[in-house]
């Protein structure tokens, strides 16, 4: 049993004044238990939480905002005291910061400089970049933020300094000159050192570019004071214009056109991952098996796609592909994050590709043959697959959470997912009711199961005819059926949600299962 205290004892061991416990007590920050006389009396346990509520204190934190802090899930007192540690020495680096700014100051006036305003700034500006700097921190894990604060604190680095005054001097040139390339090949180089870990030329996250039109005052101060936006769109140009020598100039003009009019860059970047994730996932398949072919049929289907059809950026996009091997390293940088792989996994699914294209042709393969409905029903058996076992790890004793407050519940979102198939039914059929949603897990998954077997009879009683014929999207627009499907009719729409729900899974703590291979709880 632990020891109690009366106020003036707990006081006296504390190192603080009764009116101080008093007050703690009337704004419900440290509760003391009571005797059947009424007076206040203090546990071992009351201790560990005014030490809490001392070095919060300490740390400038409002006595109302201490109080929604200790409400939070007790920690332990080893976690607690690593978070106040590490907390102490984040505001004593900040301290330094500002300390070492004063004293230059200082030693300014002393050597008889005069006591102009740009002194005094330079030290207001160090103290308000502190504010600015802990804002940033939202855009990263603890671990990165240890490798980025540096780069908030101090500014770019010289190497960083040098390409941005060295990109500025060019803004205007032909961003395929050998002079914007040289600067495109150093971006890349720094942007992969910053990735790998480099802490002397780290830069913003994708994240926090992303999102820098709500950056603080500073730190916008200090991207316009380097020209980031100006440089950045320059060096994305130059990028884009490696690939232009693969490309007539008619060709490399239409391109452009369509790249600016194409808007749904994100599905087709989507189905691109998807593709090479499977075919990397196949291997070990015969090239001139009927999987395959699926997948050189897919890929060429992604090229017309790309090319928007004209034959001529047809043979700019296959030229570039056949000389993959003479792409320069910001090149296959790109390539990288394009398919989320690095170039060797690229290159070996690209190899299998090829080697797919090649057997079609010796093997007189007709690629006509492989139907539509082939691909569809292939691709379905295995989003059905991958998506059963999602459905799988939903916690049934969380149906009714919800991560915001305008966000589905959990229990609705997954029978959301689980009704999807039965969507697609409806589609080919042209009727269909919604179920009722599922209550329980086991119903979940019987309703999952069922839709699933009504679809996958629906496909197989349609014709490539059928499939292939039109349907309306909207009052204007028609699309083939099987475009349908694949699209935001069933299959990208219950990608979609299905990708949802696994951030739901994440947020609860829920092993996420893989999908297009192990996932990161599988490793």
């Amino acid at each position: 049993m632990s020891r109690v205290f009366k106020v003036r004892d707990f006081a006296k061991i504390a190192g603080i004044t009764i009116k101080a416990l008093h007050h703690y007590d009337r704004l419900g920050l440290l509760k003391p238990a009571r005797t059947d006389a009424g007076y206040r009396v203090y546990s071992e346990r009351d201790l560990e939480t005014l030490e809490q509520i001392v070095a919060l204190k300490f740390l400038g934190i409002p006595l109302k905002q201490i109080a929604v802090v200790l409400k939070r899930p007790a920690l332990k007192l080893p976690d607690a005291l690593r978070l106040q540690r590490s907390a102490l020495e984040e505001r004593r680096e900040l301290l330094g910061r500002a300390i070492r700014a004063i004293r230059a100051a200082e030693e300014a006036l002393d050597s008889g400089k005069p006591a102009d305003l740009a002194i005094l700034k330079n030290i207001i500006e160090v103290i308000e970049m502190q504010n600015d700097v802990a804002v940033m921190k939202k855009y990263y894990s603890e671990k990165a933020w240890e490798r980025h604060r540096r780069y908030y604190e101090e500014g770019p680095s010289a190497e960083w300094r040098d390409l941005y005054r060295d990109a500025l001097s060019a803004l205007g040139e032909d961003p395929g000159s050998e002079k914007a390339q040289a600067l495109v090949e150093r971006w890349f180089e720094l942007s992969r050192r910053a990735w790998e870990g480099d802490p002397d030329v780290q830069t913003d996250s994708p994240a926090a570019w992303m999102d820098r039109a709500n950056w603080p005052a500073a730190m916008k101060e200090r991207a316009a004071e380097y020209h980031m936006e100006e440089v950045s769109l320059f060096i994305k140009q130059a990028a884009l214009a490696q690939r232009k020598k693969y490309f007539g100039e008619n060709a490399w003009t239409k391109l452009m056109e369509l790249l600016h009019r194409t808007e749904d860059h994100s599905a087709q970047w989507q189905a691109r991952v998807d593709l090479f994730r499977e075919i990397e996932a196949a291997l070990s398949e015969d090239p001139a098996g009927e999987k395959a072919q699926v997948f050189a049929a897919r890929w060429q289907a992604q090229i017309e796609n790309a090319s928007g059809g004209d034959p001529e950026i047809k043979l700019g996009l296959l030229a570039g592909w056949s000389r993959r091997r003479e792409w320069p390293a910001s090149l296959r940088w790109q390539v990288e994050g394009l398919h989320l792989m690095s170039f060797e996994r690229f290159e070996k699914a690209a190899d299998f590709l090829d080697r797919a294209v090649e057997a079609a042709k010796a093997e007189k393969v007709d690629m006509s043959k492989v139907t539509p409905k082939a691909m569809l029903v292939e691709e379905f058996e295995e989003e059905m697959a991958a998506t059963r076992k999602v459905l799988e790890c939903v916690p049934e004793d969380k149906f009714t959470w919800k991560p915001h407050a305008k966000s589905f519940t959990l229990g609705k979102l997954a029978n959301h997912v689980a009704v999807m198939p039965g969507v697609a039914v409806a589609i080919v059929n042209k009727r269909g009711s919604r179920p009722p949603d599922a209550e329980s897990k086991a119903e979940l998954l019987e309703s999952f199961d069922k839709n699933v077997a009504f679809c996958r009879e629906a496909l197989a009683g349609s014709t490539d005819a059928q499939l292939a014929g039109g349907i309306l999207v909207t009052p204007t627009i028609e699309k083939p059926l099987w475009a349908v499907l694949r699209g935001r009719g069933f299959m990208n729409h219950l990608i979609h949600h299905r990708g949802q729900l696994t951030v739901y899974l994440r947020l609860l703590d829920v092993a996420i299962p893989g999908m297009y291979g192990p996932s990161a709880d599988e490793k």
